[in-house]
């Protein structure tokens, strides 16, 4: 895990909401990569390149007055936060910054990864680049041996150890005959004992502190004793493979990056099913693939998920009236409006499918969106 992350599921439905009556909105994405930034001089450099190509943009558009005005207002105040004190420089692998005056905005969101840096200035945040990202999600993860147990919780910023206990269990007993039955009995309904409390104990974590994903480290001749003890709202949450780690002595990165290559191989699987699902579902009616279709899915509420390549780029046009989106037209079929152009829509639909609460992935190296024109989307009717 190991780098902070301020994206939620609220902060890309609030952002997807936002729109302003002009092109006022002023988006920032700051690499942080430390290959490259790592030093404050270096940052520097990068903010002063990157707001002045975003001055040099505003000043030389065709604007308005009043547009002109407030993107200005914006800019200044970027800097002013990005040349303040640089607290969100640590952790973070690059920076979002959106700003607009007259919606009274200015939110800055910190990224666990670097992004392509880039300004953006349009009537509604740039968000995009987010969905990238993804939220963090909140991440339980459990050590459970015969006698103690460990939990740590946290997100894409780390873990931290946060509940660790231990219970009386009988060690093992070698000298054979009834004694040693009754001995091994006896220790057998100990450890029996403490995993049902290491059970409950994540069940009252759940309850207090919820979390999204449950890891469990153990030995394999625990793990369905563990898993028979769980409680049905606890067991919902667990990752479905034990996780391989030295529950004795693992340290605390050593459970980050355990975590880290557990989730990453169960969002694989995650974009497996779902790509499954929308090649079984398109002879059904319950998918569309290709932009003008995607687009028409949008509008109409229908979309489930939203799938597309993380680097598409695809011209298209949005009505600022009604929000209809289309591959092409000249005007608006739902109002008669002028619509208007954008060189890449992608962002548009990104927006329209967080604002009906549709899943986004933007998937990298799948080449079975390549056929259905690189973006696509399941669909609830």
């Amino acid at each position: 895990m190991g780098a902070v992350n301020d994206v939620t599921e609220a902060a890309l439905r609030e952002l997807a909401r936002t729109r302003a009556e002009e092109d006022s909105v002023l988006s920032v994405y700051l690499d942080l990569d430390p290959a490259h930034f790592a030093i404050a001089a270096a940052r520097a450099s990068e903010i002063d390149s990157l707001l002045d190509g975003a001055h040099r943009d505003v000043e030389a558009g065709e604007r308005s007055r009043s547009e002109r005005m407030h993107l200005r207002e914006a800019l200044a105040h970027a800097r002013e936060v990005l040349d303040g004190h640089r607290s969100w420089a640590r952790g973070a692998g690059a920076l979002a910054l959106f700003e607009c005056p007259p919606l009274e905005l200015s939110r800055l969101l910190r990224l666990p990864q670097p992004v392509r840096r880039a300004w953006v200035i349009a009537d509604a945040p740039f968000i995009a680049p987010l969905t990238q990202v993804g939220p963090p999600g909140r991440v339980c993860v459990a050590l459970v041996d015969e006698r103690f147990a460990r939990v740590a919780r946290g997100d894409a910023s780390g873990l931290r150890e946060t509940i660790s206990f231990g219970d009386q269990v009988h060690g093992r007993h070698s000298k054979g005959g009834w004694s040693q039955a009754n001995y091994q009995r006896s220790r057998d309904e100990g450890v029996e004992a403490h995993l049902r409390h290491a059970a409950r104990v994540l069940h009252d974590v759940l309850r207090v502190a919820p979390y999204d994903r449950l890891l469990i480290a153990c030995t394999q001749p625990l793990w369905a004793r563990v898993l028979a003890k769980l409680h049905a709202d606890v067991r919902a949450r667990l990752h479905p493979e034990r996780v391989s780690v030295d529950v004795s002595d693992a340290s605390i990165p050593d459970l980050e990056r355990a975590a880290r290559s557990a989730l990453a191989e169960e969002q694989r699987a995650h974009e497996d099913a779902l790509l499954a699902a929308l090649r079984q579902q398109r002879g059904r009616g319950r998918a569309a693939a290709g932009l003008p279709a995607v687009l028409d899915a949008l509008v109409q509420r229908r979309v489930a998920a939203l799938m597309y390549d993380a680097d598409l780029e695809v011209g298209g046009v949005l009505c600022s009236r009604c929000g209809w989106l289309g591959a092409d037209a000249q005007r608006c079929p739902v109002d008669g409006a002028t619509v208007e152009r954008r060189e890449s829509i992608v962002e548009e639909a990104v927006q329209a499918a967080i604002a009906q609460s549709a899943e986004v992935l933007a998937l990298r190296d799948r080449p079975e969106l390549g056929p259905m024109g690189a973006i696509a989307a399941t669909l609830r009717f």
